[in-house]
């Protein structure tokens, strides 16, 4: 008999530990599903902000500075060749160096998880040198005359929206389409009249100013795509530039010459490839190359055929290097140098990218 009493007491006593631990592992449990994911990284953050990827809670500006340089030269010939192998005549070889610095303030404006709203307002201040041989008539003497926008001066406002259309998953990326508008609100280049700053020297002929748009509507479709397979970040984008024709006032660049005309500007295909690393928690690298196919441009004055202009097609191909430090879980620094690869592509472009949440 006092077997078994024993016996079910040692068995209420198992019971009794037993159930206590099975409470405290439920609550436990309860508890880990009542914890939040780790928040995202900084850095991957900052690296979503570079490729327009990442949709903000509230309202952000982002503010962006980039110098552009590019210089080009062209050699012209005035002769003929002499027995299939000697030139006679002039040979001028002419540079233009040019510098382009673009200040943008663009605002995000979420509208729900997926919906994001943006406007871009650029002001532009652009200066180019121009050099020819030809000065006193002799071609080793060269003429000068630099050229600018006449100060900072309102470049082409864009504004349109993004979509997340798919949210990342194991079989998924993020992909994202954008539709943009541009508004011609800069300085168009149609019509600028060009002149003769050195009397000695004809073969100079320099604009009186330098344009900062391109004078016509363009509506921007497109879609991008991020891809983590840690560390390493994958994204890319295709867009195309639809431009819209436009009547002008006046077309002619010769003074005095008024000129009424239309203008249909090459539409443009672009796409880009990159790939980004999370170093650590604030800092990341990114590497990417950028291709963008210009078609040619062509403009017809009142009454007459379209004439498409020599050299305005081209191929515009970029390689760039990122670098991107978060300072904070909203705020953070994204630098891009990108170097030309094509003789269309600027020489090399600096941009600084600050997002900050208002």
């Amino acid at each position: 008999m006092k077997r078994r009493v024993k016996s079910a007491a040692l068995f209420m006593m198992i019971f009794s530990v037993l159930a206590t631990s099975s409470e405290a592992f439920a609550q436990d449990g309860a508890q880990q599903s009542n914890l939040k994911a780790p928040p995202e990284s900084a850095s991957k953050k900052a690296i979503l902000q570079q490729n327009t990827d990442f949709f903000y809670d509230h309202i952000t500006l982002q503010s962006s500075m980039s110098y552009a340089y590019s210089d080009q030269n062209t050699i012209n010939l005035n002769g003929f060749l002499a027995l299939g192998a000697i030139f006679l005549g002039n040979i001028n070889v002419s540079k233009v160096k040019s510098s382009i610095y673009t200040f943008t303030e663009s605002a995000y404006v979420p509208l729900g998880r997926r919906l994001q709203l943006v406007l871009n307002v650029p002001m532009v201040y652009r200066q180019s040198t121009y050099e020819i041989g030809g000065a006193g008539y002799a071609s080793n003497q060269y003429s000068e005359a630099t050229v600018t926008s006449g100060g900072p001066r309102l470049g082409d406002i864009s504004f349109g929206a993004y979509y997340q259309l798919v949210q990342e998953s194991k079989s998924w990326p993020t992909l994202t389409a954008s539709l943009l508008l541009t508004a011609p609100t800069g300085i168009n280049p149609y019509g600028i009249k060009v002149y003769q700053p050195d009397a000695n020297n004809t073969n100079l002929q320099v604009p009186t100013k330098l344009p900062t748009g391109n004078g016509v509507w363009t509506i921007t479709p497109g879609i991008s795509f991020v891809s983590t397979s840690d560390p390493a970040i994958f994204f890319g984008s295709a867009n195309y530039y639809y431009n819209l024709q436009r009547s002008f006032s006046d077309i002619s660049t010769t003074a005095d010459v008024v000129q009424p005309g239309q203008v249909r500007l090459g539409n443009a295909f672009q796409f880009s490839l990159g790939v980004a690393y999370a170093l650590n928690d604030r800092l990341s690298v990114s590497t990417s190359f950028a291709d963008r196919l210009q078609q040619q441009t062509s403009v017809r004055s009142l009454g007459s055929a379209w004439t498409p202009i020599v050299g305005s097609g081209a191929n515009v191909g970029v390689a760039n290097l990122g670098l991107t430090y978060a300072f904070t879980p909203t705020s953070s620094l994204i630098m891009n140098l990108g170097i030309g690869l094509t003789s269309s592509a600027p020489n090399f472009q600096l941009t600084a990218t600050v997002p900050y949440n208002l």
